[in-house]
């Protein structure tokens, strides 16, 4: 088992921040809490629940991922989970610094097997004032964390022993998917917090991150929010086969995609088998 209990947030990197300002909150339906974070002119930070924020994007010269932070219970599974990563040899810091920054009781930091910058973080803050999302979207987070990230790995191999083996995450199920294995993981009941799958023709990179929103008119709109605005919608509304959540694709401004979701399926450990899929989507899906 591991001591991750969830997906705490997510830092990109952006040439252009308003841009990401306008479609975090326009088109996202996540708030712009910089201002009240205090946050400095190079950072945009948007929140999605109760937590203070959940993305921050930083001005970059390009854009991509800055880190993912993964939630822990406490300070007790933040010292094992450090002990279990240093046993394993793998480089990991505790940075007050950066736990200051992220706005969190503490915070160890290391890299994956492909060099992607993880922090372990628990306290993260919850203000007084309520998350008000200027479009009226509600968020599926809670205990089930903020959605999923998927990444693009350049050893398969590497990051199974690093996220399964070291980490602990367990393995949901798999999806063939032009002749490779997406590895789908979870970490508390939703079906997968994190996905990878290898692709040697791309440098290792965020491939997406996935929103779950609780009422599927919300999907519906933001979808005509995103036609009428003339963002690149990269996959079209479909049903995944393996958790089953019914969503759709674009682009953001960091270069990489964003799912839009609802009806996620969730894992029962006590009960849960782990299958192979040989499609990705029951229906839909479809790339231009």
């Amino acid at each position: 088992m591991t001591e991750v209990v969830g997906l705490g947030y997510v830092g990109l990197y952006a040439t252009d921040l308003e841009a990401w300002r306008t479609y975090g909150t326009e088109v996202l339906g996540l708030q712009d809490v910089s201002a009240a974070e205090n946050s400095d002119d190079q950072t945009v930070l948007l929140r999605a629940d109760e937590r203070g924020w959940r993305f921050a994007i930083h001005r970059g010269d390009a854009g991509g991922a800055a880190y993912v932070g993964w939630e822990v219970a406490n300070r007790p599974a933040l010292d094992a989970l450090g002990e279990r990563l240093a046993a394993a040899g793998v480089a990991v810091e505790e940075d007050p610094d950066c736990a200051a920054v992220r706005r969190v009781e503490g915070l160890l930091r290391c890299t994956d097997a492909d060099g992607n910058r993880l922090e372990f973080f628990y306290g993260a803050r919850v203000p007084k004032r309520p998350f008000v999302s200027p479009r009226g979207v509600r968020f599926v987070t809670g205990d089930l964390g903020l959605g999923h990230v998927f990444f693009f790995v350049t050893d398969l191999s590497a990051a199974k022993e690093f996220y399964l083996d070291t980490l602990g995450f367990r393995l949901s199920d798999t999806i063939e998917f032009h002749g490779r294995k997406v590895h789908f993981l979870h970490v508390n009941p939703r079906h997968h917090s994190l996905a990878f799958v290898q692709n040697d023709k791309l440098a290792p990179a965020l491939g997406h991150f996935m929103l779950e929103v609780d009422h599927i008119d919300d999907v519906g709109r933001t979808l005509d929010e995103v036609n009428t605005r003339g963002v690149q919608l990269t996959e079209t509304l479909g049903r995944h086969t393996n958790d089953l959540a019914i969503s759709f694709f674009m682009k953001n401004p960091s270069g990489s995609e964003v799912e839009y979701g609802y009806d996620g399926r969730l894992v029962d450990d006590a009960t849960w088998r782990v299958s192979n899929y040989d499609a990705t989507s029951l229906w839909g899906h479809h790339r231009d």
